[in-house]
């Protein structure tokens, strides 16, 4: 008798956690079905902006008790759910921070060997912001592709990052401009700086979603991923270029393209003494002609 009531009680402990689960999911689907459920009204960009959270929604206070409840369900059971306020806030500032990276690191790769102390700090706290990235993925809740259920338990959900991507995730928060100059300016070195990269997963994904979203005209999205495209494919080729004539010996610049370049009386024989911006719009001009042309 003892037993069968231990067993019940067990159950019944079971059946009342399955219960607590469900509920917390269908509050936070009604809750994302709300999100999604708005005015198709507006142009596109209203809609853009609304989505990267730039609107005038974003900018609504938030009471003491939204405030409280919000920080209760983010770190409720030290697992965070995908839908979460804070976190989906978060996930628009790091994709500003993951744009900027996919520019930078062609342009550190190519004109800087050694960053100026401005861009140094700034490239630290990028660094920062994706470690504290890399922490929540750890406690990021997800949906199970086969049951369909939302996975709250922190070993599967660290178990399921770290096979996926944290290896190169944390490659790419490595101060890779302070291990070149420590480790004697190897060349070899600064070819890791292109694991940054990717971090373009995360853009990808924001235009995907966009894609999905029913309220934005798919042609719109497209063309406004296209652009960002031919943009990112040019100014990395540009600074690919810049990166080509500065591999010759001092003594033999003169022979690369950037070298051997003259404009009417300028010539570009010392183009590293040229200011930077000159530099990086010629090597763009260039970079736009040969890909138009060949």
């Amino acid at each position: 008798m003892a037993r069968g009531r231990v067993k019940r009680s067990e159950r019944g402990r079971g059946s009342e956690e399955e219960e607590e689960e469900d509920e917390d999911e269908r509050e936070y689907e009604v809750g994302e079905v709300r999100d999604r459920i708005k005015s198709s009204r507006g142009s596109q960009f209203n809609l853009l902006t609304h989505e990267l959270g730039l609107g005038a929604a974003a900018s609504r206070k938030f009471s003491r008790e939204t405030v409280i409840n919000g920080i209760r369900d983010l770190f409720r059971g030290l697992v965070i759910h995908p839908d979460n306020r804070y976190y989906r806030a978060w996930k628009k500032f790091i994709l500003l921070w993951a744009l900027y990276s996919s520019f930078f690191t062609p342009l550190e790769f190519g004109f800087f060997r050694g960053l100026p102390e401005n861009l140094f700090i700034l490239d630290i706290i990028g660094q920062v912001a994706f470690l504290f990235d890399i922490v929540l993925q750890f406690l990021l809740a997800y949906r199970d592709t086969q049951t369909y259920r939302m996975v709250y338990k922190r070993t599967p959900i660290a178990l399921r990052y770290l096979k996926s991507s944290f290896i190169v995730d944390f490659l790419g928060c490595l101060p890779w401009d302070i291990i070149y100059k420590v480790g004697g300016k190897k060349e070899e070195i600064r070819y890791l700086l292109w694991i940054r990269l990717s971090r373009v997963r995360k853009v990808t994904e924001f235009f995907q979603h966009m894609e999905k979203d029913i309220r934005i005209n798919y042609m719109f999205t497209r063309i406004v991923k296209l652009i960002v495209v031919e943009l990112y494919c040019t100014h990395t080729a540009a600074c690919f270029f810049y990166y080509l004539a500065t591999t010759l010996p001092s003594s033999e610049e003169g022979y690369t393209w950037i070298g051997s370049l003259k404009l009417g009386d300028y010539s570009y024989s010392n183009f590293r003494e040229i200011d930077f911006w000159k530099r990086y719009l010629t090597s763009l001009y260039f970079a736009i002609v040969t890909m138009a042309t060949v």
